[in-house]
């Protein structure tokens, strides 16, 4: 057999084996051929695409099918969509829509390097989950941001970046509120505030005066001067930390002029947009500090 009638066989033979294959995979496919409802397609339209997980399912196709063909399924979980996307998954569901709460992620932690003193130097993985494994990581503050952004690297909206001052920033007008990076951050200094509340709560120390001040030049010495000062009542110590109740302090309305914010002598409790404070303003303020300190110590 010469070398064209080989070439000849060869052809014939891979294309009959083509066109057996060929039938055989559309066979299989008309076999096991699922039929995908329409509107799962529409509501998956309407969803920002964004597969964070926010509603508990895998991802945006996950969710859109589930609303769709599970009655108990709500058309309200997707947070960063929002009450729009909710009203509209719920209007093409027939369901009835609930409310989302439109919130944002909040750093409780202002210990910038110009306010926390450094420990060590840590020469390792660029991570605040592996730093936080050597002693609680570099920082003299075990309780505060290390800035190395395992939050920032979990977050499908771009809306954390690294600060200039040694710790994380976070974009209030990206942040849906998703809270994938709560779990992220080994610190668990990151919170979920409602987008219109009116004060800040920047620490979660919970030592004792000296031992946060030896650390952290505004970090909070729980002194619990803001809970008496609060006519609303909106403060409250949980026997390790503050807390703030953020519907209460924002249905009380601006007429308190935030006192809680003008009585703290640590600068923790600030006003939106206040953070973190000039170096020089918590320098100023230091020596009423200690003054204070040394009279609790009596």
């Amino acid at each position: 057999m010469d070398l064209a009638s080989v070439a000849i066989f060869g052809v014939v033979v891979f294309t009959l084996l083509g066109i057996f294959f060929g039938f055989a995979l559309a066979a299989t496919a008309r076999k096991f051929h699922v039929s995908v409802n329409p509107l799962v397609d529409q509501v998956r339209h309407e969803l920002p695409s964004a597969n964070c997980g926010a509603c508990g399912f895998a991802g945006c196709q996950a969710y859109a099918e589930a609303v769709v063909e599970k009655k108990e399924t709500s058309p309200s979980l997707c947070i960063p969509g929002g009450e729009t996307t909710a009203h509209l998954v719920a209007t093409l569901t027939g369901k009835i829509p609930e409310e989302v709460e439109n919130r944002l992620v909040v750093l409780r932690c202002h210990g910038t390097t110009a306010y926390v003193k450094d420990q060590a130097e840590y020469q390792g993985i660029h991570s605040c989950a592996a730093a936080s494994l050597v002693f609680g990581g570099p920082r003299a503050c075990k309780n505060g941001c290390l800035g190395l952004g395992d939050c920032l690297r979990v977050c499908p909206f771009d809306a954390i970046d690294f600060g200039p001052g040694g710790i994380i920033e976070i974009n209030s007008e990206k942040c849906t509120g998703c809270g994938l990076c709560l779990p992220a951050c080994p610190k668990k200094i990151l919170d979920l505030y409602p987008r219109l509340h009116r004060v800040e709560l920047s620490c979660v120390a919970r030592e004792k005066v000296a031992a946060v001040r030896a650390k952290c030049l505004v970090g909070c010495t729980t002194c619990q001067k803001c809970i008496g000062a609060c006519p609303a009542q909106a403060i409250s110590w949980n026997g390790t930390t503050i807390e703030i109740d953020h519907k209460t302090c924002v249905a009380y309305g601006p007429s308190c002029q935030e006192a809680c914010v003008t009585i703290c002598p640590t600068f923790v409790l600030h006003r939106l947009g206040q953070l973190p404070l000039p170096e020089e303003l918590a320098k100023a303020a230091l020596p009423t500090m200690q003054q204070e300190e040394n009279k609790e110590n009596i």
